[in-house]
């Protein structure tokens, strides 16, 4: 059946029904793309470092329209504005649990191109994005503790070679002809748009049905690399864990994925070039300023600089040379902009932390004189205090499943702030280091020798 808005509620106890049941979950949030800005070449500069792809992705635009109204409009708008708030809310609330009940489960989740819909994920209903890069793998890892992109998965050994393209479409069909053994799946009555026959792209549920199919059909086809081989390859298998937890970074040359469990891959970059020059300039300008050096690589960064990327290593100094006389542009190695911009990143972090070190002392001035003064104030002054009433957010004892897992109280403070994150990451934290020793304790769907399963490894390097 068809969950929707309005029958989401009563029937919570079959999400939570097919939660259990289910070996593994394919997700997609059908997030169309993500703009910053006028400058659409700065979010997909190709390359970004993951933390710069992460803090692009990050970052959001907020535009504010003014408008002339009289007293009595405004009011109907507020209205209508709270009214809205209120609804999304109590949707966040509601579907917050089958969220949650999927992280509880501890099972496989699976996307295509996933980052995005991760983050929003965790966004929506856990905590706010952190700042930092490696507190958004920790906290990530916690909700999710085995995640795996399947348009990586493509892109990988054993696959690459007989993929050549690896958008959710065009996967689909390749994973249909042989070598591969696509899974028998029927429709369930009244549902015919499902059917792959009749495509139904860029609807989440859609996509997320087929991004479920193609993982089955490649983890189907590793089993043909066992000793005997295997016609069906489990989710749990060892065979797929080579996957897991590496997220597909888009449009960049050399960092092929985000490595949620450790560090991310450092590619040297010393045949890419930075380049400034003026606004005025365009693709074809850089083309001929550096024609004598064969075939290039432009990735713009701004309306007045790009990276360059030669094809040989060498020739970088002797480019760099040509610009120490130029008027209109100049030339450096991706490790002079680097370097630079680190020292700038670092003047800036003292400037901050030194602002809110005096904030911090004029604040503990006021507190002191304040105290100071309370003092000399006689007992019987009127203290307020306030008392949040709780909301209970668990399901009925009646709803079977998992619900007895995901059942927790949540005060109206704690669905605004960002205090209760501390808690839930920590519990996170507490499953997740469950579900790496339930991993340990698993046994491998066949046996397989040291050299297939080299096969498998997503390499360091692209």
């Amino acid at each position: 059946m068809e969950i929707i808005r309005s029958n989401f509620k009563s029937n919570l106890h079959k999400v939570y029904q097919a939660i259990e049941e289910a070996d593994f979950f394919a997700i997609d949030g059908e997030f169309s793309g993500i703009s910053d800005g006028p400058s659409v070449t700065a979010l997909t500069n190709g390359f970004d470092t993951p933390e710069e792809r992460y803090q692009k992705l990050k970052k959001k635009e907020r535009y504010i329209v003014i408008s002339k109204v009289d007293e009595e409009e405004r009011k109907r708008r507020e209205q209508q504005k709270h009214a809205k708030e209120q609804e999304e809310l109590n949707d966040a609330v509601g579907f917050s649990r089958v969220i949650h009940a999927i992280a509880n489960s501890g099972k496989l989740v699976i996307g295509h191109n996933m980052l995005l819909d991760v983050m929003h994920t965790v966004h929506q209903f856990y905590c706010p994005l952190p700042a930092d890069l490696n507190e958004f793998k920790e906290m990530t890892t916690c909700v999710f503790p085995r995640l795996l992109d399947t348009k990586l998965m493509a892109s990988t050994q054993p696959f690459k070679d007989i993929i050549n393209n690896t958008s959710l479409a065009e996967l689909e069909k390749r994973l249909k002809e042989t070598p591969f053994n696509p899974p028998k799946v029927e429709s369930a009555e009244g549902f015919p748009s499902y059917d792959t026959a009749s495509e139904q792209l860029h609807e989440a549920g859609y996509d997320a049905y087929i991004t479920g199919l193609c993982f089955i059909s490649m983890a189907n086809y590793l089993g043909t690399f066992l000793s005997p081989p295997k016609t069906h390859v489990s989710a749990r298998s060892k065979l797929v864990e080579p996957f897991f937890n590496k997220l597909f970074l888009m449009r960049v040359m050399d960092i092929p994925y985000l490595n949620l469990e450790g560090p991310d891959l450092q590619p040297k970059r010393d045949h890419v070039l930075h380049v400034t020059f003026p606004k005025e300039w365009k693709t074809s300008d850089l083309y001929q300023l550096f024609s004598a050096f064969g075939n290039i690589q432009i990735s713009w960064i701004d309306d007045t600089s790009a990276f360059v990327s030669l094809s040989q290593p060498e020739q970088v100094q002797i480019a760099v040379n040509t610009s120490k006389y130029a008027e209109s542009y100049r030339i450096q190695t991706y490790a002079e902009y680097v370097g630079k911009k680190h020292e700038k990143q670092i003047k800036r972090k003292w400037t901050e932390d030194g602002w809110k070190e005096v904030e911090r002392k004029r604040l503990n001035t006021q507190c002191a004189s304040y105290a100071l003064q309370n003092h000399y104030h006689h007992a019987n002054s009127l203290t307020a205090t306030g008392t949040v009433g709780k909301r209970t957010l668990s399901p009925s004892r009646a709803e079977a499943g998992l619900e007895a897992r995901v059942s927790e109280e949540l005060s109206d403070a704690e669905l605004e702030q960002t205090d209760s994150c501390a808690e839930s990451l920590s519990e996170g934290r507490k499953k997740a280091k469950k579900l790496k020793r339930m991993k340990k304790d698993l046994s491998p769907a066949g046996s397989l020798s040291d050299s297939s399963a080299k096969l498998f490894e997503v390499p360091d390097t692209w």
